[in-house]
């Protein structure tokens, strides 16, 4: 089966309430991650001293989040910024009104973020469904690390195909917590094992640990996982949504490399490009970045401060930054990557109200240029982490059983 095509059928004005009623677009064209509080930045890129948070449930910290500039200055815009007039599904725009936009603002500090991120968006978020088994266990790494790992068993007798799953979180926040609605139904739709990996967060881990961590994973699964885990070696998919969807696209470079076949590479609106490199919004090339500038959930300025934590622990000086980014590579834009043939079958979902919209569906179209099969499809009349509200947006619904349906027919052995 070839890649999977449509017009952007987004390009030209439209009703997005019609277009919600009629259904999401697929487009075979190929083309972070939270929603904390809706920020307009004034003054420098990255002036955040503290960041406001607002969440469906209470707060209990009135502290400084992450200081990485001497200017604090800035706005939080909870109410829905006018820019995005008739770009959003009424039903979305229903339930953050009703959840976020009346709620007060306070600063929280890394720590509370982290521990609070799981509750989000638990105001959009159904009940998953009942899996055979749910355990904890540990990856071991060659410098001697346990990587946390949460495993999800079918209701029926392995082996099992398996499913690696990368959170999302901006690369500094998220946990086994973060994604496990999301595990549920993909173990529960697709029939298959899945291992949500618990990789290592900024700054405490300079980056691309996150992303070596979870290629670590993959290798131990694919030569001990049988043992281990009772899963088929020969079957393995892998995924995540935001920085774990750019994670997702990234390790199927270095399975490929490795030797490794992967039947299936799922990545939800996730990161491509290499944000550091623009100013401000206008500067990028992606005409999501100006229109999406102020969307809720997730816009231009969060994206910075969250780049800006990424990289936090480079070296400051302009040459030595330079330097220390040349040596990440395409590790940090996977635009830049040296080689896109013969990577594995993959799967990108964007959101159209997402900053992070069209270099996801530039990746996808660069994968369909050098022989690669890829299914794109954008959700129309939604933000960022749409796939989280799967209780109130049937776009999160749809998300979620249309993933679990290529999981399922990727690993099929017919």
């Amino acid at each position: 089966m070839g890649s999977r095509l449509i017009p952007d059928l987004t390009s030209a004005p439209i009703n997005v309430a019609a277009a919600a009623k009629a259904g999401s677009w697929s487009l075979r064209w190929r083309n972070l991650t939270c929603d904390l509080c809706k920020l307009h930045i004034e003054s420098p890129v990255f002036p955040f001293l503290s960041l406001a948070i607002t969440a469906p449930h209470e707060q209990s910290q009135e502290t400084k989040f992450f200081d990485m500039s001497s200017d604090g200055k800035h706005e939080a815009l909870q109410p829905l910024h006018p820019s995005m007039a008739g770009k959003l599904d009424p039903a979305f725009e229903k339930l953050y009104n009703d959840n976020v936009a009346t709620k007060p603002l306070k600063p929280i500090d890394l720590g509370a973020l982290r521990g609070n991120y799981s509750l989000l968006y638990s105001y959009g978020t159904a009940p998953a469904p009942e899996v055979g088994r749910i355990y904890d266990d540990v990856i071991p790494l060659g410098d001697g690390t346990q990587l946390a790992v949460r495993v999800y068993e079918p209701e029926t007798s392995g082996p099992w195909p398996v499913h690696l799953d990368f959170h999302g979180g901006g690369w500094g926040l998220g946990d086994l917590d973060t994604e496990s609605h999301i595990c549920k139904h993909y173990c529960k739709k697709a029939g298959v094992a899945v291992i949500d990996v618990a990789y290592r967060l900024v700054p405490e881990f300079a980056y691309p640990t996150g992303v070596t961590d979870s290629f670590a994973a993959i290798e131990h699964v694919h030569k001990q996982g049988a043992a281990r885990f009772n899963i088929r070696p020969d079957s393995i998919s892998v995924g995540g949504v935001s920085a774990g969807g750019f994670i997702a696209l990234a390790v199927a470079h270095l399975a490929r490399d490795a030797g490794i076949p992967l039947r299936l590479v799922a990545a939800g609106t996730p990161v491509v490009d290499d944000i550091s490199q623009y100013a401000t919004a206008a500067d990028s090339p992606w005409p999501s970045m100006q229109e999406n500038e102020f969307a809720p959930t997730l816009n231009w300025a969060r994206l910075a401060w969250f780049d800006k934590l990424k990289l936090s622990t480079l070296p400051t000086e302009p040459e030595a930054h330079k330097a220390a980014k040349e040596r990440i590579g395409w590790q940090n834009n996977l635009l830049k990557a040296p080689n896109f043939k013969g990577l594995a079958r993959t799967l990108i979902y964007t959101a159209s109200a997402d900053p992070l919209r069209d270099e996801g569906e530039k990746y996808a179209q660069v994968l369909v240029e050098n022989g690669v099969e890829v299914t794109q499809r954008r959700f129309p009349g939604v933000p960022h982490p749409f796939m989280h509200m799967d209780e109130a947006l049937w776009q999160g619904r749809e998300f979620i059983d249309s993933t679990a349906r290529e999981l399922r027919m990727a690993h099929s052995d017919s």
